[in-house]
């Protein structure tokens, strides 16, 4: 049985950060899963009033935003209920803006672990995040 497809908006602002995002899943042989990539919080809001997702990775530091909390607040008031995963490489210092019902991985500790089981480690907790019927558990995720 395969998995459903899941669309995922990405919202990064660094081009190999979001690239290894993509090679990981893909190395995972989660190929169900399809992500888009938005580069600003502008481009994230658009993107999210003009299309449906399963869920949000979001980075925290973005170039247009004013600080973390803006950036995640922002977003939240545009997805409605699409859950939201923090995927930031800044959750040791932005992390205390980051509401408890919120899933966080932080970047830095995860990309060095993306060896062998983290890249399915990592496609499982987002289809797990996307489909969740409690929106949020408020953990935080070391692959």
């Amino acid at each position: 049985m395969t998995n459903p497809s899941l669309r995922v908006l990405h919202v990064e602002d660094d081009f190999s950060d979001a690239m290894l995002v993509q090679h990981a899943l893909c190395e995972a042989g989660d190929f169900d899963i399809d992500i888009e990539v938005a580069c600003t919080l502008k481009e994230a809001r658009r993107k999210l009033t003009n299309k449906e997702f399963d869920l949000v990775l979001l980075d925290l530091r973005l170039p247009d935003s004013l600080d973390p909390g803006d950036t995640l607040e922002s977003t939240c008031s545009c997805c409605g209920d699409t859950p939201v995963l923090v995927l930031s490489g800044s959750i040791q210092v932005d992390g205390d803006c980051v509401p408890s019902n919120v899933t966080q991985i932080d970047k830095n500790k995860s990309f060095r672990g993306l060896r062998g089981n983290g890249r399915n480690q990592l496609a499982e907790t987002i289809r797990l995040k996307a489909t969740a019927t409690d929106s949020g558990s408020g953990e935080v995720f070391e692959l």
